[in-house]
Protein backbone atom coordinates (compact mmCIF):
# COMPACT_ATOMS: atom_id res chain seq x y z
CA UNK A 1 0.00 0.00 0.00
CA UNK A 2 2.70 2.63 0.64
CA UNK A 3 4.30 1.78 -2.68
CA UNK A 4 0.90 2.82 -4.48
CA UNK A 5 0.66 6.15 -2.21
CA UNK A 6 4.36 6.50 -3.13
CA UNK A 7 3.95 6.37 -6.79
CA UNK A 8 0.84 8.09 -7.02
CA UNK A 9 3.01 11.37 -5.33
CA UNK A 10 5.81 10.78 -7.38
CA UNK A 11 2.95 11.20 -10.43
CA UNK A 12 1.37 14.07 -8.62
CA UNK A 13 4.48 16.03 -7.63
CA UNK A 14 5.87 15.53 -11.10
CA UNK A 15 2.90 17.07 -12.79
CA UNK A 16 2.95 19.90 -10.55
CA UNK A 17 7.08 20.55 -11.23
CA UNK A 18 6.02 20.26 -15.32
CA UNK A 19 3.21 22.45 -15.09
CA UNK A 20 5.67 25.15 -13.71
CA UNK A 21 7.85 25.35 -16.76
CA UNK A 22 5.28 23.83 -19.83
CA UNK A 23 1.66 24.78 -20.40
CA UNK A 24 -0.58 21.46 -19.63
CA UNK A 25 -1.40 20.71 -22.84
CA UNK A 26 2.12 19.99 -23.84
CA UNK A 27 2.82 17.99 -21.06
CA UNK A 28 2.94 14.14 -22.47
CA UNK A 29 2.31 10.92 -19.96
CA UNK A 30 6.60 10.46 -21.24
CA UNK A 31 7.25 13.80 -19.59
CA UNK A 32 5.42 12.86 -16.05
CA UNK A 33 6.58 9.22 -15.75
CA UNK A 34 10.29 10.14 -16.72
CA UNK A 35 10.25 13.13 -14.04
CA UNK A 36 8.47 10.87 -11.70
CA UNK A 37 10.71 8.10 -12.07
CA UNK A 38 8.20 5.42 -12.63
CA UNK A 39 7.12 3.25 -15.46
CA UNK A 40 4.25 3.91 -18.08
CA UNK A 41 2.38 0.88 -16.45
CA UNK A 42 2.44 2.71 -13.28
CA UNK A 43 1.02 5.34 -14.06
CA UNK A 44 -1.98 3.82 -16.18
CA UNK A 45 -1.93 1.02 -13.09
CA UNK A 46 -3.41 4.72 -11.14
CA UNK A 47 -4.16 6.98 -13.86
CA UNK A 48 -6.20 7.21 -17.43
CA UNK A 49 -5.17 11.13 -17.41
CA UNK A 50 -3.63 14.10 -16.67
CA UNK A 51 -7.28 15.32 -15.23
CA UNK A 52 -7.26 12.07 -12.88
CA UNK A 53 -3.99 12.93 -11.15
CA UNK A 54 -5.41 16.85 -10.32
CA UNK A 55 -8.38 15.39 -9.67
CA UNK A 56 -6.93 12.77 -7.12
CA UNK A 57 -4.93 15.34 -5.91
CA UNK A 58 -8.12 17.25 -4.78
CA UNK A 59 -9.44 14.92 -3.33
CA UNK A 60 -6.42 14.80 -1.13
CA UNK A 61 -6.45 18.17 -0.27
CA UNK A 62 -10.16 17.54 1.01
CA UNK A 63 -9.21 14.37 2.92
CA UNK A 64 -6.43 16.45 4.84
CA UNK A 65 -9.02 19.30 5.12
CA UNK A 66 -11.71 16.76 7.01
CA UNK A 67 -9.23 15.12 9.23
CA UNK A 68 -7.28 18.76 9.82
CA UNK A 69 -10.96 19.84 10.75
CA UNK A 70 -11.54 16.76 13.63
CA UNK A 71 -14.44 18.48 15.68
CA UNK A 72 -17.52 16.79 14.18
CA UNK A 73 -19.46 20.03 15.13
CA UNK A 74 -16.82 22.11 13.65
CA UNK A 75 -17.14 20.54 10.13
CA UNK A 76 -20.83 20.10 9.66
CA UNK A 77 -21.16 24.03 10.92
CA UNK A 78 -19.36 25.16 8.19
CA UNK A 79 -20.41 28.42 7.67
CA UNK A 80 -19.04 29.97 10.95
CA UNK A 81 -16.23 32.64 11.02
CA UNK A 82 -13.98 30.30 12.36
CA UNK A 83 -14.68 27.44 9.58
CA UNK A 84 -14.59 29.86 6.56
CA UNK A 85 -11.72 31.05 7.72
CA UNK A 86 -9.89 27.71 8.14
CA UNK A 87 -10.62 27.58 4.65
CA UNK A 88 -9.08 30.47 3.92
CA UNK A 89 -6.07 29.71 5.02
CA UNK A 90 -6.04 26.44 3.65
CA UNK A 91 -6.42 28.06 0.34
CA UNK A 92 -3.29 29.56 1.14
CA UNK A 93 -1.49 26.55 1.69
CA UNK A 94 -2.59 24.91 -1.43
CA UNK A 95 -1.84 28.22 -3.33
CA UNK A 96 0.59 26.78 -6.27
CA UNK A 97 -1.83 23.70 -6.91
CA UNK A 98 -5.13 26.18 -7.26
CA UNK A 99 -2.62 28.26 -9.50
CA UNK A 100 -1.11 25.61 -11.71
CA UNK A 101 -4.99 24.38 -12.16
CA UNK A 102 -5.92 27.64 -12.90
CA UNK A 103 -3.14 28.22 -15.81
CA UNK A 104 -4.47 24.90 -16.90
CA UNK A 105 -7.74 25.95 -17.19
CA UNK A 106 -8.80 23.03 -15.23
CA UNK A 107 -10.09 25.64 -12.53
CA UNK A 108 -13.09 23.67 -11.87
CA UNK A 109 -11.68 21.15 -10.28
CA UNK A 110 -11.26 23.34 -7.24
CA UNK A 111 -15.07 24.08 -7.73
CA UNK A 112 -15.85 20.26 -7.85
CA UNK A 113 -14.13 19.97 -4.82
CA UNK A 114 -15.66 23.04 -2.77
CA UNK A 115 -19.35 20.89 -4.62
CA UNK A 116 -18.15 18.05 -3.39
CA UNK A 117 -16.99 18.74 0.21
CA UNK A 118 -20.50 20.90 0.76
CA UNK A 119 -22.61 17.54 0.30
CA UNK A 120 -20.38 15.10 2.18
CA UNK A 121 -20.38 17.71 5.09
CA UNK A 122 -23.81 18.44 5.03
CA UNK A 123 -25.12 15.23 4.26
CA UNK A 124 -27.01 15.71 1.41
CA UNK A 125 -26.20 13.68 -1.46
CA UNK A 126 -29.82 12.18 -1.37
CA UNK A 127 -31.71 15.16 -0.70
CA UNK A 128 -33.87 17.22 -2.83
CA UNK A 129 -31.93 19.25 -5.69
CA UNK A 130 -33.34 22.49 -4.21
CA UNK A 131 -31.13 21.92 -0.87
CA UNK A 132 -28.22 20.81 -3.52
CA UNK A 133 -28.14 24.08 -5.06
CA UNK A 134 -28.09 26.02 -1.72
CA UNK A 135 -25.08 24.51 -1.32
CA UNK A 136 -23.74 24.97 -5.03
CA UNK A 137 -24.83 28.80 -4.40
CA UNK A 138 -22.39 28.92 -1.17
CA UNK A 139 -19.47 26.59 -2.77
CA UNK A 140 -19.93 28.72 -6.20
CA UNK A 141 -19.53 32.24 -4.13
CA UNK A 142 -16.44 30.75 -2.00
CA UNK A 143 -14.59 29.96 -5.47
CA UNK A 144 -14.69 32.74 -6.77
CA UNK A 145 -14.16 34.97 -3.57
CA UNK A 146 -10.81 32.40 -3.93
CA UNK A 147 -10.03 32.47 -7.54
CA UNK A 148 -10.09 36.55 -7.44
CA UNK A 149 -8.26 36.65 -3.86
CA UNK A 150 -5.74 34.41 -5.54
CA UNK A 151 -5.43 35.86 -8.57
CA UNK A 152 -4.73 39.66 -7.06
CA UNK A 153 -2.26 37.81 -4.64
CA UNK A 154 -3.90 37.15 -1.80
CA UNK A 155 -2.99 41.05 -1.16
CA UNK A 156 -6.12 40.99 1.82
CA UNK A 157 -5.62 38.94 4.79
CA UNK A 158 -7.32 35.65 5.26
CA UNK A 159 -9.22 37.28 8.75
CA UNK A 160 -10.57 40.00 5.99
CA UNK A 161 -11.69 37.72 3.44
CA UNK A 162 -13.58 35.52 5.96
CA UNK A 163 -15.31 38.36 7.94
CA UNK A 164 -16.55 39.60 4.00
CA UNK A 165 -17.51 36.06 3.19
CA UNK A 166 -19.38 35.29 7.05
CA UNK A 167 -20.99 38.78 6.99
CA UNK A 168 -23.26 37.93 3.44
CA UNK A 169 -24.00 34.18 5.18
CA UNK A 170 -25.05 34.78 8.55
CA UNK A 171 -28.13 35.56 8.23
CA UNK A 172 -28.86 32.37 5.71
CA UNK A 173 -26.82 30.08 7.39
CA UNK A 174 -27.54 26.47 5.72
CA UNK A 175 -27.83 24.71 8.72
CA UNK A 176 -29.90 27.05 10.26
CA UNK A 177 -32.31 27.23 7.50
CA UNK A 178 -32.65 23.49 7.60
CA UNK A 179 -33.26 23.57 11.51
CA UNK A 180 -36.27 25.94 11.10
CA UNK A 181 -37.67 23.93 7.91
CA UNK A 182 -37.95 21.12 9.99
CA UNK A 183 -39.68 22.84 13.16
CA UNK A 184 -42.03 24.18 10.94
CA UNK A 185 -43.27 20.77 9.37
CA UNK A 186 -43.35 19.06 12.88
Amino acid sequence: METKEFTKNCIMEALLQLMHIKNYNDITITDITKRAGVSRMSYYRHYKSKDDILLDYMYRILKEYVEDLKDPAFSSNFQTYEHILSSMKYLQKYKDYVLCITKANRSQILLYGLDLYMLEVTQTQNTSSLERYELYYYSGALYNIFMHWLQEDMKEDAEVIASLIYNHVKEHRFCELHKKEEKITK
